[in-house]
C-alpha cells in the first residue's frame, strides 16, 4: 500500500475566532442589562461616598533617609567608608518598612495617647463581638486591657498610614490619614520623630553591645599579649639571645669582630709591604735610606742635614788647610760618626718594620680566631632564632589586635554620648485643607467601569445561556425544515386606532347573535393582513401563502395545520390571516378552530356560536349548520364551542368521526386551515398532525426555547415529511437588527408603510 501522506497545513481544523461585530450586537441587544449593572454599582458608589464612607484627611511628612551619614566622632575617611552600610534599593525599602513597624507605631500611640481617641480605639461593635466569638481562647495570663487597646490602636494606625518611596531617590513620604486634619499632621510628624528616636536608640544599643563585647575581648587580649611577650623574653634568656639596640649581642659582637678583622688585615698588608720593601733593598744591596719610613723619619732628616753641614765644612777646610790638617781630621771624624748614626737609625727602622709586620700578623690571627668562634656560636643558635622570631610575630600580632580593640572600645565609649540619626526631615507635615478620602470621581469612575464590565460579562453570559429562537437561520438549523417568514408584532397604538373604527357597529350589534362578528368588531390583528396589505405583516403572510401555493402545484394539499410548540405563540393569528389571505385570492378556504380546549379563534370571531366542530363530529348537527361565512372575504369558518367535559376531546381527535369531518371538508373546499392546539403540552395537536397534509409550525420570536423546538420536532417525527416550515411570530423588527440585520427593520425600512413597532399581539 502506498505510504499515506500527511494532510496539508490548510486541512487543519479551523481555529475559533472572536467575532467583534457579534459581540457588539450582543452588547446592543443586552444594553439594558449593562445599563442596570452600571447604574446599580454607581448607586452603591454614591451611597458609599455620601453616606457610608468616612471622610479622611491625609498629611505627609517627607524624610530623607541617608545611609551614608556618619557620626561626628568619626574623623577619617577610612572609618567613614567602613562604617557605612549599603545604599541600594533594599536598604531604603528596609528603612521604609522600619518606619511603619509596630515598635515605632507603638511609641507614637503611647506618646500621643491614641488609646484615649475613639478614632483609634473605637468601642466594640456587633462585628467585633462576632469575630471574638469565633476566636479561640488565649492562654492564661493574656494581654491586659491596656495592651489590647494599644495593639488595636497600632493596628488602626497601620491601616491609616502609608509609607512610600519617591521613585529611586532617598526621599520617603510618611502619609497618615485621620478624620481630623490637625490630628493627621500631628501623627505624621510624631511618626517621623519616633523613627529618628528609634534610629538613635538602635545605635546606642548597638554601641553598648559592641562596647561590652570589646571590653570582654580586651581583657582576654591583654592577658594574651602579656603571655606572648613573656614567652619571647623567656626564650631569649634561655637561648642567650639578648638584644641590644634591636639586634642580639652575639650578632653585634660578630659585626664588630668582622670590622676589626678587616682593619687588621689592612694593617697587616701595609706592614708586610713595608717589610718586604726593606728586605728586598737589603737583599739587593740598595740604599736602605730610600725606605719610606727612613725618608719620613725626623731623626734621619736631622742627621742627614747635620751630615751635609759637616761635609760642607770638610770641603771648606780641605780647600783651605789640606787633608793633613788636624781640623780636617776632626771634621772627617765627625762625618764618620754622623754616618754611623744614620746607619744605626736606618737599621733600627728596618727592625721596627719587621716587628710591626709580626705584630699585625699576630693580631689578625687572633681576630680571625675569635671571629670563627663567634660564627660557630651564631650557626648553632640559628634554630633558636627562628623560633624566637615566630614568638615575636605572635606577640606582635596579639599586641596589634589588642591595640585595635582598645581603640575601637574607646571610640564606642565616646559614641555613646553622641549619636545622630541617619535621616532627617525634609518637609514637616502640614495641616491638609481638603479631604483625601473618599475620592468621589475615582470611586464613581471605578464603579461605572466595573459596572460596565460586569454588565458586559452578564450580557455575554445571558446571551450564551439564552437559547430562545430569534432568527430564521436559527429556526432552520434547529428544526431542519425551511423557515418561511418572520411575522412582525404590531404596535398597540395602531391596534387601538383600528379598534376605534368599530364603535359605530357596536351600537348596532346584537350580543346574542350566533353569527360572525362584523369585521369592524373583530380583533384588528385577526384581519390585519387583508386590511393593511402594504405592511411587513401582510408580506410575511403572503410569503407563507406563496410557499403553500408552490407545494400545492406539485402535490395534492387539502388540509394545512397551523400549530405551535407551546401556547400563546401567535398560531391563531397566523392561521386566521393565512386563511383570509387565501380566501381573498378566490381559493375556497375553510378555517377550522381545532383547539377544543381553548378555542381562541372562536372567541375572537364568533364568541356566541352554538354549533361547532364537536357537534359535527358527534353527529349532533350537519356541517352546513356549523360553518359561518365571512362576507367580506368569502372565508368559511368552523368554530368550536366550549366543552365542559374535556375527556371527550382527546378521544375525538383520534376517532374516525374526525377523519370523516376532514374528508367531508376536503371534498367541499379547496383548502382547509386548522388552528391546532399546542403540540408539547397536549396530544390533540399531534393527532391532528396525523390527519393534515401540511404543517406550519409557529414559533414565538425571543420566546420559544431551542430545546422546546427540538422536542417538538421529535414529536412530529412520524409526519416530518409533511412539515411545510416554521414561522417566527411576534418579531420585533427593530430589535431583530441585533440578531439578523437583513430581516430587520433597518434593512426593510425603505419598503415599510406601517406596523413596525412592537407592543402587543395575540
Amino acid at each position: 500500500m502506498p505510504e499515506e501522506q500527511a494532510p496539508p497545513a490548510t486541512a487543519k481544523w479551523p481555529q475559533p475566532t472572536v467575532d467583534l461585530r457579534e459581540m457588539a450586537r450582543i452588547l446592543r441587544r443586552r444594553w439594558k442589562l449593562v445599563a442596570v449593572s452600571s447604574a446599580a454599582l454607581a448607586a452603591l458608589a454614591l451611597i458609599y461616598i455620601f453616606i457610608l464612607a468616612t471622610t479622611l484627611y491625609t498629611a505627609t511628612s517627607t524624610v530623607f533617609v541617608d545611609p551614608r551619614r556618619t557620626t561626628a566622632i568619626e574623623s577619617n575617611q577610612s572609618s567613614v567608608e567602613t562604617s557605612n552600610y549599603g545604599t541600594d534599593d533594599a536598604t531604603i525599602d528596609s528603612e521604609a518598612m522600619l518606619i511603619q513597624s509596630i515598635a515605632i507605631l507603638q511609641r507614637v500611640v503611647e506618646k500621643l495617647k491614641l488609646t484615649n481617641d475613639e478614632e483609634f480605639n473605637p468601642p466594640p461593635n456587633a462585628l467585633d463581638y462576632i469575630k471574638s466569638f469565633f476566636k479561640t481562647a488565649g492562654p492564661e495570663g493574656g494581654a491586659s486591657p491596656q495592651d489590647a487597646a494599644i495593639a488595636r490602636a497600632v493596628d488602626i494606625l497601620q491601616r491609616r498610614m502609608k509609607v512610600a518611596r519617591q521613585g529611586t531617590t532617598f526621599l520617603v513620604d510618611i502619609n497618615v490619614s485621620s478624620q481630623s486634619p490637625r490630628k493627621a499632621a500631628l501623627i505624621a510628624n510624631a511618626v517621623s520623630d519616633a523613627y529618628f528616636e528609634e534610629q538613635v536608640r538602635a545605635k546606642n544599643d548597638a554601641t553598648k553591645i559592641a562596647a561590652n563585647w570589646l571590653n570582654g575581648q580586651i581583657d582576654e587580649l591583654k592577658s594574651r599579649v602579656v603571655a606572648s611577650e613573656k614567652a619571647v623574653e623567656d626564650y631569649r634568656a634561655a637561648n642567650n639571645l639578648t638584644v641590644s639596640q634591636g639586634v642580639t649581642v652575639n650578632d653585634q659582637q660578630l659585626t664588630d669582630l668582622n670590622n676589626q678583622l678587616i682593619a687588621a688585615r689592612v694593617q697587616t698588608a701595609e706592614a708586610r709591604a713595608k717589610y718586604e720593601q726593606a728586605r728586598q733593598l737589603a737583599k739587593n744591596g740598595g740604599d736602605p735610606g730610600g725606605i719610606n719610613a727612613a725618608i719620613s723619619s725626623d731623626v734621619i732628616a736631622r742627621l742627614r742635614t747635620q751630615y751635609a753641614d759637616i761635609a760642607k765644612n770638610e770641603a771648606d777646610l780641605l780647600s783651605k788647610y789640606g787633608p793633613r790638617h788636624p781640623s780636617v781630621a776632626a771634621v772627617h771624624a765627625q762625618l764618620r760618626d754622623t754616618q754611623r748614626l744614620i746607619d744605626e737609625e736606618i737599621k733600627r727602622i728596618l727592625q721596627s718594620t719587621q716587628h710591626d709586620y709580626d705584630v699585625a700578623r699576630s693580631r689578625e690571627a687572633s681576630l680571625q680566631q675569635n671571629f670563627d668562634q663567634l660564627q660557630g656560636v651564631a650557626t648553632s643558635s640559628s634554630q633558636a632564632q627562628v623560633r624566637l622570631r615566630e614568638l615575636q610575630r605572635e606577640a606582635e600580632a596579639n599586641r596589634t589586635l589588642y591595640e585595635s580593640y582598645l581603640a575601637r572600645y574607646k571610640e564606642s565609649t565616646a559614641q555613646q554620648a553622641l549619636q545622630l540619626p541617619d535621616s532627617h526631615v525634609v518637609t514637616k507635615a502640614s495641616i491638609p485643607i481638603s479631604p483625601s478620602w473618599p475620592k468621589k470621581f475615582l470611586i464613581l469612575g471605578l464603579a461605572l467601569t466595573l459596572g460596565l464590565g460586569i454588565g458586559s460579562v452578564l450580557a455575554f453570559i445571558a446571551d450564551y445561556l439564552d437559547e430562545r429562537v430569534k432568527t430564521l437561520d436559527q429556526a432552520e438549523k434547529i428544526s431542519g425544515v425551511p423557515a418561511l417568514a418572520a411575522v412582525p408584532l404590531i404596535s398597540a397604538g395602531e391596534l387601538a386606532g383600528r379598534a376605534k373604527r368599530g364603535r359605530s357597529e357596536l351600537d348596532r350589534y346584537d350580543p346574542k347573535t350566533t353569527t360572525l362578528l362584523p369585521a369592524p368588531l373583530q380583533p384588528p390583528l385577526m384581519r390585519y393582513a387583508i386590511e393593511a396589505p402594504g405592511t411587513f405583516f401582510a408580506e410575511a403572510v403572503r410569503s407563507i401563502r406563496l410557499a403553500l401555493q408552490r407545494t400545492m402545484r406539485v402535490q395534492p394539499v387539502k388540509v394545512v395545520l397551523v400549530t405551535s410548540a407551546l401556547e400563546n405563540e401567535g398560531k391563531t393569528t397566523l392561521a386566521a390571516n393565512l386563511a383570509q389571505s387565501l380566501a381573498t385570492l378566490g381559493v375556497k378556504t375553510l378555517l377550522i378552530d381545532g383547539d377544543l380546549r381553548n378555542p381562541q379563534l372562536t372567541r375572537s370571531l364568533c364568541p356566541h356560536a352554538e354549533t361547532g366542530l364537536l357537534e359535527i363530529a358527534m353527529g349532533r348537527a350537519p356541517v352546513e349548520r356549523a360553518i359561518l361565512v365571512d362576507p367580506s372575504t368569502g372565508l368559511s369558518i368552523l368554530p368550536s364551542t366550549t366543552i365542559k367535559r374535556t375527556e371527550f376531546i382527546t378521544e375525538l381527535m383520534f376517532s374516525e368521526q374526525m377523519v370523516d369531518v376532514l374528508d367531508h371538508c376536503r371534498h367541499r373546499y379547496e383548502l382547509v386551515v386548522i388552528d391546532s392546539p399546542p403540540l408539547v403540552p397536549l396530544v390533540d395537536g399531534r393527532a391532528l398532525a396525523e390527519l393534515a397534509d401540511r404543517i406550519v409550525l409557529a414559533l414565538a420570536w425571543d420566546q420559544t426555547p431551542g430545546e422546546v423546538l427540538s422536542h417538538t420536532m421529535d414529536l412530529l417525527a412520524p409526519v416530518h415529511d409533511r412539515i411545510l416550515g416554521t414561522v417566527l411570530t411576534r418579531v420585533d423588527l427593530s430589535r431583530l437588527r441585533f440578531y439578523d440585520y437583513y430581516q430587520s427593520s433597518a434593512y426593510l425600512k425603505p419598503y415599510a408603510t406601517s406596523g413596525l413597532t412592537v407592543e402587543a399581539a395575540r
